[in-house]
């Protein structure tokens, strides 16, 4: 059984593929993202995945740039300078392999898509530590963030167009809906107690 105390900054593993060392979470939605919208550069991959309120991953310059790095070493991504470029950019794809191991990310469902790391729930198994006071605050503060992050969600959804990233955001939706009704029965078992 997973630690629910797992955390973002070291994702599980996804599967060991054809001789290839195993991606992160985050390695492999990074090598996903340039497979689906290559050419693209390392930047505007950084962009997308730190402008998705879907996402919970790490779009920063650290997280980022040193993950093409190692896909560019792996072999799994290629790059190409930009003609004329002043700072000598570079566009990425997805070599071959890199495609296929997108593809085999993507088509797999492992245990931490089932059950990912919830750090509210994390945090309610440690409320002895609070005073019942201080639980009601912290849960009335993370309703309202809920709350937020659904509207900053919906806006996102009709900013961007394309069937999956309406599907995504729907998943994201509902799963900020169920929170948001457990947070309101957590409040109201502690209220009672």
């Amino acid at each position: 059984m997973k630690s629910d105390t797992a955390t973002h900054s070291e994702p599980e593993a996804v599967s060991e593929t054809e001789g290839a060392a195993a991606l992160t979470e985050l390695e492999a939605h990074v090598l996903a993202q340039i497979a689906v919208h290559q050419p693209i550069s390392a930047y505007d991959v950084m962009k997308a995945l730190a402008r998705s309120p879907v996402s919970s991953l790490s779009g920063s310059t650290g997280a980022i740039y040193p993950i093409v790095k190692r896909l560019r070493d792996r072999g799994l991504v290629e790059a190409t300078p930009v003609k004329d470029s002043p700072r000598r950019a570079e566009v990425l794809s997805a070599t071959r392999s890199g495609r296929a191991a997108a593809a085999r990310w993507v088509g797999r469902v492992s245990d931490a898509d089932l059950l990912p790391h919830d750090p509210l729930r994390s945090k309610i198994l440690f409320f002895a530590l609070l005073s019942k006071a201080e639980q009601m605050r912290f849960l009335l503060e993370a309703s309202r963030a809920l709350e937020d992050k659904l509207e900053q969600i919906e806006n996102f959804a009709r900013a961007h167009e394309g069937l999956n990233v309406e599907l995504a955001t729907a998943g994201a939706v509902v799963g900020i809906k169920a929170r948001h009704r457990w947070l309101n029965d957590v409040m109201l078992e502690i209220s009672q107690s």
